[in-house]
């Protein structure tokens, strides 16, 4: 078992920082997917450690790309009165967008759906 200190924990948000630094990117935005990421592997523990790992990488990735879009899709839905920033919507994004595709994944798996030519 996997266990996380606090020099652990800062080690991992300075290096995410240090990236969105560097790389020009928003670092709210890194900091937010990171954690996204973060939550969704420690949610995921029905996974053998390897895919988790891939998850991360892709929950990381995918907070970052799509945080504008979960960010205009939570404006949407939080009243007015509430300001929603790019960095909680990469966090959102990024937690809940694998387990989306998942979900989509498997639905696809299980379809009855037969494209032409497969000789079913």
């Amino acid at each position: 078992m996997l266990e996380l200190t606090a020099s652990t924990g800062v080690a991992a948000v300075t290096g995410v920082t240090l990236v969105g630094l560097l790389s020009g990117l928003d670092t709210g935005v890194v900091i937010g997917a990171f954690a996204g990421a973060v939550v969704f592997v420690l949610s995921a523990t029905e996974f053998r450690i390897w895919k988790r790992v891939v998850f991360f990488v892709v929950a990381f990735v995918l907070g970052i790309l799509t945080a504008g879009f979960s960010t205009a899709m939570l404006s949407t839905v939080i009243p007015a009165s509430v300001m929603v920033e790019k960095p909680i919507g990469a966090l959102v994004s990024s937690a809940t967008i694998v387990w989306i595709l998942i979900a989509v994944i498997s639905k696809a798996k299980n379809s009855t759906f037969k494209l032409k030519g497969d000789g079913k």
